[in-house]
């Protein structure tokens, strides 16, 4: 009676730990359901949500450009979602505009786009007619010609106002003729080595000759008179023009001309036709 009433409790007990093991394994497997759920609906919430709408895109670069006049560019090309932005049609779109040189872009999973432009440089400023008008226009060192705006042009004298050059009616965006090319690379050295030559000169007057060559006329901020030199502008160039303004004040007041060109220096005074020269 005792072997059978023990027997009987072994197999009680036996089916009570069986059924808390099925119990435990499918709270375990609810909560592996539920876990699982709650993944999928924060993965959805978080990532797959944000590549359906349209991206969050961020300028940064901007000084002379504004973010307005890019995006207009843009048109809807900018109001599409993560897996349609086209990051080369961006780019094309933006690298239009005449005062941006360059433009990367980086997108960061699921729905941020980062735009930075960098911008040209000025390191000329000339004038082309616009209708009636002649208005201001920069170029920068590769020669592009693009809008003039203050909140980039500086003040201190330090970018040139080139005059002469025949860039009348030409587009923004469009390239100065090669033949200048030479003019502004000298002007971009100039400035990446002592940006405060120009400071002493008002303007550069591009006087074009023969086959294509130019000389150049020098008009400087201290004095009522030119300085005639050939193409070649450079360091020698304007420091030998600052000695020889120096040196004609204390010899003649009414010296109109100074002559760089050809190897040697010479002037020339409104009471003496004949000018004169040294050494």
């Amino acid at each position: 009676m005792s072997d059978f009433a023990f027997k009987s409790f072994e197999e009680f007990e036996s089916t009570s730990k069986k059924k808390k093991d099925a119990r435990a394994k499918a709270l375990k497997w609810l909560f592996v359901i539920l876990f699982s759920l709650l993944f999928i609906e924060v993965a959805v919430y978080f990532f797959v949500v944000p590549c359906l709408g349209p991206v969050k895109y961020k300028f940064s670069g901007l000084n002379n450009c504004s973010e307005k006049e890019l995006i207009e560019v843009c048109g809807n090309s900018l109001d599409v979602n993560y897996f349609s932005f086209n990051k080369s049609k961006i780019r094309s779109m933006i690298s239009s505009v005449s005062g941006v040189e360059e433009v990367k872009i980086s997108k960061r999973f699921p729905d941020r786009v980062y735009i930075n432009v960098i911008e040209r440089k000025p390191v000329a400023v000339t004038f082309v007619n616009d209708g009636d008008v002649t208005v201001p226009i920069q170029i920068d060192k590769n020669g592009v010609l693009f809008p003039v705006k203050s909140a980039v042009v500086p003040n201190d004298g330090s970018v040139p106002i080139v005059s002469g050059i025949p860039v009348e009616n030409i587009p923004e965006g469009m390239r100065l003729p090669s033949k200048y090319h030479l003019l502004i690379d000298q002007i971009a050295e100039l400035q990446a080595k002592n940006r405060i030559y120009f400071a002493a000169v008002s303007e550069i007057h591009v006087v074009p000759r023969e086959y294509g060559n130019f000389e150049l006329v020098l008009f400087p901020v201290k004095a009522h008179l030119r300085v005639l030199a050939d193409r070649v502008l450079n360091e020698e160039t304007l420091q030998k023009m600052l000695v020889t303004l120096d040196v004609v004040k204390g010899l003649d007041s009414n010296v109109d001309v100074i002559d760089l060109r050809y190897g040697s220096i010479s002037y020339h005074s409104r009471n003496d036709p004949t000018g004169a020269s040294f050494e």
